[in-house]
């Protein structure tokens, strides 16, 4: 019973986590591509 109980508390954190950790890529995937753009048009 108590480990069930455990198990559920991990299980919420890591939904929240997950979601943290979503944002973070989504924000580190749009830096990376606004720093090629930047790049590329000052190659030009």
């Amino acid at each position: 019973m108590n480990d069930q109980v455990a198990r559920e508390v991990v299980v919420v954190s890591n939904e929240s986590d997950d979601v943290v950790d979503a944002i973070a890529a989504i924000a580190l995937v749009a830096i990376f591509c606004a720093t090629c753009v930047f790049w590329v048009a000052s190659q030009g």
